[in-house]
């Protein structure tokens, strides 16, 4: 990223800063009719889920390698998840919400830029695995500057992971620090076919939490709902 880019960021972090103390001072009066009340437990709620969702962002970023001048932008995103809050946080402001929302879009925005991604497929039968790899990075693309690296396994539903020779190699990108993002089809295509479906939601919490141990992340692709990642 170029300086001047960096340096928009930034500005950008601030600007959003600027514009929630506008909105942060307004004394809430209750409409009769309650309808006020529930758009503020509303805004509570969306404030409440914009700073889950900057915490795992800003956990992600500190696995990837930032241009220095990217630090105030980083600065400024730790700032609004750990110190500034609205003037009323019963109700919080709309533009309190909409300046909270900005800033969890740019740190995506910027954590995506520098994330290098790899791929994983696992197929029944022997075929060019091409086309698979191509629907991942295509819906990866949100996530990440690039795909770096691709792997798949042919007939191993039933081998364990470290068994596989396709991700056998894959691990050891993870392990070495040369991949920040996991893009697989679904947690099935890393459990054993004998799985019950019931335990594979305990299968890919075992996956990510390896994962996270080598500040990787998991994308399954069958769990993208539009527009998830970027509000």
């Amino acid at each position: 990223m170029t300086p001047a880019r960096g340096a928009r960021a930034a500005r950008q972090t601030g600007e959003a800063r600027r514009a929630a103390s506008t909105g942060t001072h307004r004394v809430h009066r209750a409409h009769p009719t309650g309808a006020e009340d529930g758009e503020a437990h509303a805004r509570v709620w969306r404030v409440e889920e914009l700073r889950r969702q900057l915490a795992g962002v800003l956990s992600a970023i500190d696995a990837v390698l930032l241009p220095q001048e990217l630090g105030e932008a980083v600065t400024g995103a730790r700032q609004w998840l750990e110190a500034i809050t609205p003037a009323n946080p019963l109700s919080p402001a709309p533009a309190f919400v909409r300046a909270l929302e900005h800033t969890v879009r740019i740190t995506q925005q910027l954590l995506a830029r520098h994330t290098v991604a790899a791929t994983y497929v696992h197929l029944d039968t022997e075929q060019p695995p091409w086309a698979e790899h191509e629907r991942l990075e295509a819906a990866s693309a949100q996530y990440c500057r690039h795909v770096a690296v691709r792997q798949h396994d042919v007939a191993t539903h039933g081998w364990p992971l470290d068994q596989r020779p396709g991700f056998a190699r894959l691990r050891g990108d993870i392990e070495e620090g040369r991949v920040q993002l996991l893009v697989v089809r679904s947690a099935a295509d890393l459990s054993p076919s004998s799985t019950p479906l019931a335990d594979l939601e305990q299968e890919a919490e075992a996956i990510t939490a390896w994962l996270l141990r080598h500040r990787t992340r998991l994308l399954c692709t069958d769990q993208i709902a539009p527009p998830l990642f970027i509000p």
